[in-house]
């Protein structure tokens, strides 16, 4: 049974459900056709992930995948990020919305998960339950799991519960995400902002006019991987122009393109596309 993940804003009070609701195990929560009575109803919703079925014909169209284990094709040293998710902590307000870095050290074939423990080591307890995210291949994984054992000594690391369900989406080569980065062109003093980017491109804001379809510029920015902020430099062309007003302010908006991208360009920019995918699953558009 593929999940997809529903938005805040698809939950109404006074409305029925149009689906069955689900937690992030596969469990049930509600049945389609429920009505939410009142705000506290919602909000006591709000406090876990909650998860739909997705048609078939959507799961064809969006690169949904059934996954077994062997399908993420793991190896030592495979960085993970792991969020606690254990509802007891969300509800006291124990739990924030970051996701730990952590190392896949090795693992038990349907027992055990072994996993360094993450900086802020002092969040995690024994039965917490995590959320875990990771990107291979071209595809993004997720699944819960929970924190078995913690080993202190000779160096501290985690057993983690084998995953039972596992939800993937394979990402295009032309994913883009939501972003908000300040960048320049050379010679042009104009600031800049890239409202969106992808491997291909990006859209960028401007307060005035950068140039017309077709002009070449020179576009600088930086970007943050991981603990890394790396600069990079691209050879672009404006391949479209549109004026929008936001908040009273006439705003450009530029479609470009990025041209002759070096290996490692095109290698940090995807790099950092998965990585928003991953810890910002939101932004994804």
């Amino acid at each position: 049974m593929n999940l997809i993940q529903i938005q805040k804003s698809d939950l109404i009070v006074g409305q029925s459900l149009p689906w069955d609701l689900f937690d992030q195990e596969h469990r049930p929560i509600l049945k389609r056709g429920h009505v939410i009575k009142t705000t506290d109803e919602l909000n006591k919703l709000e406090e876990s992930p909650l998860f739909r079925k997705e048609s078939a014909a959507k799961q064809a169209h969006s690169g949904k995948i059934g996954l077994n284990f062997e399908s993420m094709q793991l190896k030592v040293g495979h960085k993970l990020q792991l969020k606690l998710s254990s509802p007891a902590k969300e509800i006291s307000g124990e739990t924030n919305n970051s996701f730990y870095r952590t190392t896949l050290i090795g693992y038990v074939q349907d027992i055990t998960l072994i996993v360094s423990m993450p900086a802020s080591n002092e969040s995690f307890l024994e039965g917490d339950q995590i959320l875990v995210r990771l990107f291979s291949g071209k595809c993004v994984y997720s699944f819960t799991a929970y924190v078995d054992k913690i080993i202190k000594i000779p160096f501290k690391y985690l057993h983690l519960s084998f995953p039972k369900y596992i939800l993937g989406q394979t990402i295009r080569k032309s994913r883009r995400v939501k972003c908000n980065i300040p960048a320049s062109v050379a010679d042009n003093p104009i600031p800049l902002t890239i409202t969106d980017i992808s491997a291909t491109g990006a859209e960028i804001k401007a307060t005035s006019l950068l140039g017309e379809p077709g002009t070449t510029i020179m576009l600088s920015f930086a970007i943050q991987i991981l603990d890394k902020e790396v600069p990079l430099s691209i050879k672009s062309t404006i391949r479209s122009v549109k004026q929008i007003n936001e908040n009273g302010q006439e705003t450009s908006c530029f479609g470009i393109e990025f041209n002759e991208l070096e290996s490692s360009q095109t290698f940090s920019l995807r790099s950092f596309i998965y990585q928003e995918i991953v810890e910002n699953p939101y932004h994804a558009i």
